[in-house]
């Protein structure tokens, strides 16, 4: 009984390692499974934030094209109003040239003149005769 009792243990033994083997074998085909869906599933992800960045960008780049565009007619807003501006300037200089000869304009303009161009007294004695 002994002798059958030896035999019996590798065989069992046997058995036992067979079917951890086969247990090992469908747990790392399941890792294997889990993985391969993962990496699938990053690849997706990857790829839809792809397509988000780029439609961002392409968003991006409407707003500045729009705002571009808004600057580029603004400058040339302000520079029309810049030489209207002048010419209204050089017209009005033009006729203050015509309407005043340059004989009546003063070479020299004393030092008091410049510091009170209309000379206002407020001293109440000063306006009795």
């Amino acid at each position: 009984m002994r002798e059958r009792l030896l035999l019996l243990i590798p065989v069992a033994g046997f058995t036992c390692l067979l079917v951890l083997f086969i247990v090992l074998w469908q747990a790392l085909q399941h890792q294997n499974n889990s993985l391969q869906s993962l990496t699938n599933r990053l690849k997706e992800l990857e790829q839809r934030e792809e397509v988000n960045s780029r439609q961002l960008l392409e968003q991006q780049l409407g707003v500045l094209k729009n705002r571009q565009q808004k600057l580029q007619t603004d400058i040339q807003s302000l520079q029309t109003f810049q030489s209207e501006n002048a010419k209204r300037e050089a017209r009005l200089l033009e006729s203050l040239k015509q309407r005043i000869p340059l004989e009546s304009i003063p070479e020299e303009i004393s030092p008091d003149d410049q510091a009170n161009p209309n000379p206002l007294t407020t001293d109440p004695s000063a306006l009795s005769p």
